[in-house]
């Protein structure tokens, strides 16, 4: 198959790392892939860096000058696509209205990455219901947002973002710590994310300076437009010597093997955070919140610990419970292990993928 994916601009955060992913995969499983978007979103030079076909393409707005230039693409290479994989709204808006002027239109796959709750009018229904061949969530509860404003079920699949368990999986935290530069005889909470408002680090401070011992320490891998709001936050709270701010890390499968507990205090708009699945691939113990798609890898008290979004007293109350118990961090930390490795894998997503492309073709060829 050719596989085209198109995005209006996904930030930095796990949209374009899911797209660069997925997209490797398929190429390695025999199928081409071209990727569209503008050379101001950050998925243009990912995706280059990464090998990947990437042509640029004016997707950001919804407008005449930008639906021409898809349409004249898709017109000059139609005969060898075989789907489209939208990933943001514009860039699906886009793609539906072209494919109105087409003799033959592209079958469309969108894939919804977060959980917002989507408008429910004329116009959205008959994008997702109609112009759309089939849905994609990267979680249980998004999928069902779509049967909310009347998509039926059986046009939507949910496939999480699969980790690369060649690249994350169990490795010896003494190692790690010293690789990391983190003190070994502290009892170390890790949170690996984009630093955004919605990514919860805020609550997780407040968490944490609610627990009175300078052993538990934090550290805060990730860079973002949020650092300086967390920086004050520090010193508002006097977290100064107990939190690491470690910064943007190219290889952040290092630092989950370094810690005892790993965190996701997300709220709102998520699908299944990365940050989750890799710190179940690495074994890591994970306490997360029940932000969008999440429940799906943190199964409460079997994969991890699931807790109330922006609840900072739930969050501290789970934080203290596996810092005391060693045998129940253990315990949760390989039947993360177990059940990721059985579901979330980056091959379990690339096979369901693959089905979603291969039906929406083929129920294209046959009309």
């Amino acid at each position: 198959m050719h596989i085209v994916h198109t995005e209006a601009d996904g930030g930095k955060g796990g949209q374009p790392l899911r797209i660069i992913n997925e997209s490797l995969g398929m190429l390695e499983r025999g199928h081409q892939v071209t990727i569209l978007c503008p050379e101001t979103a950050p998925l243009h030079q990912m995706a280059s860096d990464a090998g990947l076909t990437v042509v640029t393409m004016p997707l950001k707005r919804k407008n005449i000058s930008n639906l021409r230039a898809l349409r004249r693409w898709l017109r000059a290479n139609r005969d060898s696509i075989d789907v489209i994989n939208s990933h943001n709204s514009a860039d699906t808006w886009l793609v539906a209205l072209a494919n109105l002027t087409l003799s033959r239109p592209v079958p469309l796959v969108r894939t919804r990455h977060a959980s917002g709750t989507p408008r429910n009018n004329w116009t959205t229904r008959w994008l997702f219901r109609r112009a759309c061949a089939h849905i994609v969530s990267t979680g249980e509860a998004l999928r069902y947002q779509m049967v909310d404003i009347g998509v039926p079920l059986e046009q939507t699949t949910s496939v999480p973002s699969g980790v690369d368990t060649r690249r994350f999986h169990p490795a010896d935290k003494t190692a790690a710590r010293e690789q990391c530069g983190l003190a070994q005889d502290a009892l170390w909470l890790g949170v690996v994310s984009h630093l955004r408002p919605n990514k919860g680090h805020s609550v997780l401070l407040k968490a944490l300076a609610q627990i009175n011992d300078p052993a538990i320490k934090l550290a805060i891998v990730g860079e973002g437009p949020h650092r300086a709001t967390l920086e004050q936050e520090l010193v508002q709270l006097g977290l100064q010597d107990r939190v690491l701010m470690a910064g943007h890390q190219s290889n952040p499968s290092q630092w989950f093997p370094a810690f005892d507990i790993a965190l996701s205090p997300s709220h709102d708009m998520e699908g299944v955070p990365q940050g989750v699945l890799q710190s179940l691939a690495c074994r890591i113990a994970t306490i997360a919140t029940d932000a969008g798609g999440t429940a799906d890898a943190i199964i409460n008290e079997q994969t991890g610990l699931l807790v109330a979004q922006r609840d900072v007293e739930a969050l501290r109350g789970a934080i203290v419970r596996l810092v005391d118990d060693a045998a129940l961090r253990d315990t949760l930390a390989q039947q993360g292990y177990d059940y990721l490795c059985a579901h979330l894998t980056r091959e379990c997503m690339l096979a369901a993928m693959e089905k979603v492309f291969a039906d929406a073709a083929q129920r294209s060829r046959s009309r």
